[in-house]
């Protein structure tokens, strides 16, 4: 079975601070790392690799791809594609499921693509959906585990009061529920030793990603320019909780949220 996982790189949530004389986030120090929510979508494609007796791939679009990857191979992906090109900087959720659709075909295909719920910045959760229509198959969201059963893969699905075994048809795209999944530790011994795999740069020519990328504000509505906003903002605190309610009690103030 071919399996794929689309990660993503966040600003390191640890080192954003709020500047609050300007009323924006400052992420200056924060080192891009892997969202965090897209451990859950390694997991499972781990989980169902191993039960397959195959391996699966991991791709990254756009700002820090390398750093987010470099934790992707922690988990085993056997190869690491890193999207690097100008035309990143300003794509929207759009641009980017149209570069890692590309990606994806370009390393031979993925049955099954696996993916976080959305991004710890300021995604909107739209990149899964939107690189299923890019790749003709179905999305399957909530995801809280992947196997096959009679040599058919089976996503377990979390619904709103009972959990579904969905047997699609492939390819399929499976965005990872953002709770509910155990994931494994990762020790700096692993971190070290994930370091020396090598990363595999690409640019979106490389692909046959070809022409222009849809990009933030070219489309005017109430989305994107609460995503323009959004951009900017962030918090300092104590820990995670004292930061997202500050960063909340702002967004509100500015009724961007």
């Amino acid at each position: 079975m071919r399996i794929a996982v689309c990660v993503a790189a966040v600003p390191n949530p640890a080192n954003i601070k709020w500047d609050r004389f300007r009323q924006l986030l400052d992420t200056q120090d924060a080192e891009p790392v892997l969202n965090p929510i897209d451990r859950h979508a390694l997991e499972l494609a781990a989980v169902l690799a191993k039960e397959t007796d195959s391996s699966f791939d991991a791709v990254c679009a756009g700002f820090g791809a390398s750093a987010a990857l470099r934790e992707a191979a922690v988990f085993g992906a056997r190869r690491l594609v890193a999207l690097a090109d100008e035309a990143l900087e300003a794509a929207d959720e759009a641009g980017i499921a149209a570069a890692l659709a590309a990606a994806i075909g370009h390393i031979g295909g993925a049955d099954v693509v696996f993916c976080g719920a959305s991004t710890a910045s300021f995604g909107s959760g739209a990149v899964p959906g939107l690189l299923s229509a890019r790749l003709e198959g179905g999305l399957y969201v909530d995801a809280l585990g992947a196997q096959t059963i009679d040599d058919r893969l089976c996503v377990a699905v979390l619904g709103a009061d009972v959990l579904w075994n969905i047997r699609p048809a492939l390819p399929a795209v499976v965005s990872a529920a953002p709770y509910g999944i155990k994931v494994r530790a990762l020790s700096p011994l692993l971190l070290i030793k994930a370091s020396k795999k090598p990363i595999e740069s690409l640019s979106l020519a490389d692909v046959g990603c070809i022409g222009p990328l849809p990009t933030i504000g070219a489309v005017d509505g109430p989305l994107e320019s609460a995503r323009a906003k959004k951009g900017m903002e962030i918090v300092e605190g104590f820990d995670a909780a004292t930061r997202a309610i500050t960063l909340v009690a702002a967004l509100r103030d500015k009724r961007a949220v």
